[in-house]
């Protein structure tokens, strides 16, 4: 016991430094700020590159598209014939229905 006093009484500085030394790398590892949120951080924004992407390749098939509705006649004239049913004078429109429509409950 009484060596133990000794030794604390000897040392009693350089187990305080450690002791810091100990938390402040437990606060490093653990804390706010510290790999555990590194990780998340790179993993968040490699998720957010991968929307910028997507969305810088969005933007570009939209200007494609602003390019052919502004300058491309045929192109807008297929548009219409799909989008509203349009058909010229002189041409033919069949309709068919769905087979879901004429299905009758079966008993």
């Amino acid at each position: 016991m009484r060596r133990l006093s000794f030794l604390l009484r000897r040392e009693w500085l350089s187990l305080i430094f450690g002791g810091v030394l100990v938390m402040l790398l437990l606060s490093a590892l653990l804390g706010k700020q510290g790999p555990r949120d590194l990780i998340a951080l790179q993993s968040h924004r490699a998720a957010l590159e991968q929307r910028r992407n997507q969305l810088a390749a969005d933007n570009a098939a939209f200007r494609i598209r602003i390019a052919k509705l502004r300058s491309d006649d045929r192109y807008i004239e297929r548009l219409i014939r799909r989008e509203l049913g349009y058909a010229r004078p002189d041409e033919l429109v069949y309709k068919f229905a769905d087979e879901d429509d004429h299905q009758t409950p079966s008993r």
